[in-house]
């Protein structure tokens, strides 16, 4: 059986995970956002052809909860699921499941569970056509190092390893998980802790704002036997996520070598100042070919 999943970024949280006849939507957000172009919106097009969507909403937050979501064609089997503080947003017209830490159900062929955060709202993990998908909302070790204080710095940690300890281990096949350079040192502290003790097979970062540049660096370098992490960071970039092989294959409409092991964010080099040649910059790089010398 062909295993095989469509990732497509649109900004902050905000993922869609494409399957044959199932559309999973977490986090989408397009009101007050500018980097999403209108022309760069779900519409009804993303729509079509599925026999499965939900809509899932982690939190109340604006962050996370946009009404747009509301202003789609409801003749779409659209489901929304949100926790309880987030439902008296929802319109009555909408196919709304309201959910709580630890519930777990299914929603036509899609089997959903419920997990914690360490902020506001919840966490999903909703598993269809044989691949599992995990969306922390805003789970992470929120440390915040460098103004707390150390007693509050170690709540927060017991806090996190608590709510990581009851996630499924080995079983996740697509992970989406905060990286948030705001935290200032040390920021990768509860990416790096969740993929050694859950070990999703992929890894997508994500809650890194316009800081692409954090999310590519921590793909690049980021190296685990059991977990590829890759890096999407533009509006609609996307991935073919092929989990039929292992290590997981990763195709991508980025300018970048498709690999099994060392999926890597990467940038141009436009990172380097071009005045002076023997400028130095720890960020990816990827050479490209000139066209010139092609067939040399």
């Amino acid at each position: 059986m062909t295993r095989q999943a469509l990732v497509s970024y649109f900004y902050q949280s905000a993922f869609t995970v494409s399957m044959q006849k199932t559309l999973l939507v977490f986090s989408y957000r397009q009101t007050d956002i500018p980097q999403v172009a209108e022309n760069q919106r779900l519409s009804d097009q993303d729509f079509s052809g599925f026999n499965n969507i939900l809509v899932f909403v982690p939190s109340a937050s604006a962050a996370h909860h946009d009404p747009a979501i509301y202003d789609w064609k409801q003749s779409f089997p659209i489901t929304y699921i949100l926790p309880q503080e987030a439902a008296s947003k929802a319109p009555r017209a909408a196919n709304v499941r309201v959910c709580r830490e630890g519930d777990s159900f299914t929603v036509g062929h899609c089997e959903v569970s419920v997990f914690g955060s360490t902020d506001m709202g919840v966490s999903f993990l909703a598993t269809a056509e044989d691949i599992s998908v995990y969306h922390a909302g805003d789970l992470n070790l929120w440390h915040w190092r460098e103004e707390n204080t150390l007693r509050n710095i170690a709540k927060a940690e017991a806090a996190f390893y608590e709510k990581v300890a009851d996630l499924p281990k080995d079983k996740i096949d697509i992970a989406f998980f905060p990286l948030d350079p705001n935290q200032g040192g040390l920021y990768d502290a509860g990416a790096n802790h969740f993929i050694m003790a859950v070990k999703p097979r992929v890894f997508f970062p994500m809650h890194f704002g316009g800081r692409t540049e954090i999310a590519n660096e921590y793909a690049r370098r980021s190296l685990s036997r059991k977990t590829v992490t890759f890096a999407l960071t533009g509006v609609r970039d996307s991935a073919l996520i092929d989990l039929s092989v292992s290590p997981a294959l990763i195709r991508s409409n980025l300018p970048q070598k498709p690999s099994r092991a060392s999926n890597r964010g990467s940038v141009d080099l436009n990172a380097y100042v071009h005045e002076d040649p023997f400028a130095q910059t720890d960020l990816p790089v990827s050479i490209n070919k000139n066209p010139k010398n092609e067939g040399e």
